[in-house]
């Protein structure tokens, strides 16, 4: 019995053997027989019949594509794709599935009159290719210098007097407070993840407000910009001091207020955060003491730092009164990063925004260390910075540093209305935008000296 299901056991598995190699013979000619055969896909890709061709400055552009293949998006300097986690993409081309129908980009308000956009199969075939016309926006941008004038308005208007705490000679440190709080109810209605009023137990006069959208990929990596929210408080040289202090720096307060409220209505890879310094006036304390609490695990990527910008890139300055220009200062980084720091100001200024040099504008930007603001407090500690400086070029901005003239009447009078004192600001705020998502694209190839430094030990 057992010798007979030997034997069976043994044809059996010769007879599966000869079924296995008959498929193997067969398989090459599966595709002459019948329904299940496999057939090249031919590319079909078409673009609605009602995609406009127009695109509004600031505002999102949305292409409207059917495919039955993956397909290639190619975009001109001047918009930004946007991905799946509402992240914004510096590529110049993105790939997108066939299940894809709807492709949103960002329009900069820069200064160009033309877009170009094309779409193609991944090796490359084109199916279309478009020149976009762009028209201003109506409406409010997602960063914008007319609502960055309302804010500088409302900054001087509501909130004077905003001397840092620590100052013995005064009695200001509880406007300042009062300012801080204020700001910082504000700030929780943009969409921050965090919002901190900072009080060092050390260091309890230091009150900066910090807004926080944590990154999804790097949350310990923060791309941070800020100015400092404190003014000359009263008898500070030369001018004697200042309620306002609307160019110094109410202004670089006003452009952190605006970026701010659109970073934290994004995703981000990286961690980014908009700051309100404390005590600039004081020796850069505000700034100082958020670098020096910093927990270990944490790391700034990049900072960006705004002080005496109103008067800046386009406005043509009344008689009297200007040049007034768009300068940029890049420190904190190894020489590497450091040209890769300029060549984004200059693709940022150039090919995105498409300024020019004018008569009344000079355009301007180099690696250089001054300890005259507070991105001295971030790069003599490797953080790498920008620092954005445009304070007037002419005599009057002296007149007024640090005295009663700092005022927004008096701004508004040297921008030759406060029109042109909007597009000043709209300048900065597109500027550090567009720097902001170059930064958030790049991964650890991309730090300060701290990280050479410990990437070395």
């Amino acid at each position: 019995m057992q010798l007979g299901l030997r034997l069976v056991g043994e044809n059996m598995r010769s007879i599966k053997a000869i079924m296995l190699v008959s498929i193997f013979l067969l398989a090459p000619l599966s595709g002459c027989f019948g329904e299940d055969s496999v057939s090249e896909v031919i590319a079909d890709i078409t673009i609605s019949e009602e995609q406009t061709l127009v695109a509004i400055r600031g505002q999102p552009y949305f292409l409207e594509v059917e495919s039955n293949v993956d397909f290639k998006v190619h975009r001109s300097a001047g918009m930004f794709f946007v991905d799946e986690y509402n992240v914004f993409r510096d590529a110049m081309n993105w790939t997108y599935s066939s299940e894809v129908t709807t492709v949103e980009l960002l329009i900069i308000d820069s200064e160009q009159s033309e877009l170009e956009l094309s779409v193609s199969t991944i090796d490359d075939e084109i199916f279309w290719n478009a020149t976009l016309t762009l028209e201003d926006s109506s409406e409010m941008m997602l960063v914008d210098g007319r609502r960055a004038f309302d804010t500088i308005d409302m900054l001087t208007t509501d909130w004077n007097n905003r001397w840092c705490a620590s100052a013995s000679i005064h009695d200001g440190g509880a406007n300042y407070e009062a300012a801080a709080n204020g700001m910082a109810a504000i700030w929780e209605t943009y969409g921050f993840d965090e919002v901190v009023v900072t009080h060092y137990e050390d260091d309890p006069d230091q009150i900066n407000v910090v807004g926080y959208k944590y990154g999804r990929l790097y949350p310990d990596q923060i791309i941070l910009l800020g100015g400092h929210f404190d003014v000359a408080y009263a008898f500070t040289p030369p001018g004697g001091g200042t309620s306002e202090g609307a160019n110094d720096d109410t202004s670089g307060s006003t452009v952190s207020m605006e970026v701010a409220q659109a970073i934290a209505s994004r995703e981000w890879d990286h961690t980014v955060a908009a700051a309100l310094w404390a005590c600039e006036e004081e020796g850069l304390l505000g700034s100082a003491a958020f670098v020096s609490h910093l927990p270990e695990n944490q790391s700034i990527k990049a900072y960006m730092n705004f002080d005496m910008v109103s008067l800046n890139y386009p406005i043509v300055p009344p008689p009297g009164y200007g040049p007034y220009d768009l300068g940029i200062a890049t420190a904190g980084a190894d020489e590497d990063n450091l040209s890769q720091m300029n060549e984004w100001v200059r693709m940022v200024v150039e090919d995105e925004m498409s300024f020019s040099d004018t008569p009344q504008n000079d355009i301007h930007w180099a690696s250089e260390e001054t300890c005259a603001s507070d991105h001295c407090s971030f790069f003599t500690n490797d953080y790498a910075t920008f620092n954005f400086f445009s304070a007037g070029g002419d005599i009057s901005f002296w007149q007024e540093w640090h005295s009663g003239t700092d005022n927004l009447d008096f701004m508004v009078t040297k921008a030759g209305g406060s029109d042109n004192l909007g597009d000043g600001f709209n300048t900065l705020v597109w500027t550090s935008l567009n720097l902001f998502i170059h930064i958030d694209n790049t991964d650890d190839s991309f730090q300060g000296r701290w990280y050479s430094s410990s990437d070395e030990e």
